[in-house]
């Protein structure tokens, strides 16, 4: 009896394990140039003692397209993240930067074949640009910095530029504010830049405006974090 018991837990259990996809695809540019043979790393994460599982792992090609995709048997809902090592902008400091991009429940589909990839569009590993929510163009989101703000067009699309009179280097950041894959939740999710030196400049200099690229909104960002008042 105890030998059919534990056999029926066993078979139980198995069962409440399922096999769970994900991916996800885009193309990185370091600057004007494509980004080639930056690593990636597709990972279900684990918040408990166990290790974080690989899904899959490649490098950007010649033009810095990629895609990943990969599956795991899990009890729960696998959190599948993107984790980008790269050394764009990186002023000669040792080890690489890592990016980490968490995706979105909704392109988990249960079974071994991926069903929905995301696509996570263009984006400029130095840090004009355009905003996405999906597959549309994300109108209205509000990219504010301390030196001027504005509001994306139809297309998506923005560029803020400002200045001030400071002593020492500005510090310029970008923020985002959005709904994007936000459902009923209060205020807005809110998206921060640090925008790189070499583009910041003196009125003797010839200005260089930075584009961030084309990103997808629904990708959830590390120290991401809500805002009411802005």
């Amino acid at each position: 009896m105890k030998v059919l018991i534990c056999s029926l837990l066993l078979i139980c259990g198995a069962i409440a394990f399922r096999t769970q996809s994900t991916g996800v695809k885009g193309k990185l540019v370091c600057g004007s140039k494509a980004a080639t043979g930056v690593n990636l790393k597709l990972f279900d994460e684990d918040n408990g003692p166990d290790p974080d599982d690989v899904l899959d792992q490649k490098t950007t090609d010649n033009e810095g397209n990629f895609f990943l995709s990969g599956s795991s048997m899990e009890l729960t809902p696998i959190d599948p993240e993107l984790r980008i090592f790269h050394d764009c902008n990186d002023q000669g400091s040792p080890c690489q930067r890592e990016w980490v991009i968490r995706i979105p429940a909704k392109y988990i589909t249960n079974g071994p074949e991926v069903k929905e990839i995301m696509d996570l569009g263009v984006l400029n590993l130095e840090v004009k640009g355009v905003f996405r929510c999906g597959t549309e163009s994300a109108k209205g989101p509000d990219p504010d910095d301390d030196l001027g703000n504005g509001f994306t067009d139809a297309n998506g699309a923005f560029e803020l530029s400002g200045h001030t009179s400071e002593l020492t280097t500005i510090d310029p950041h970008l923020k985002v504010y959005h709904d994007c894959d936000d459902g009923i939740n209060p205020c807005q999710r809110r998206w921060k830049f640090e925008l790189p030196n070499n583009y910041i400049f003196s009125d003797s200099d010839a200005p260089k405006t930075l584009d961030i690229g084309i990103w997808n909104l629904e990708g959830v960002l590390p120290g991401e974090s809500r805002d009411c008042d802005h």
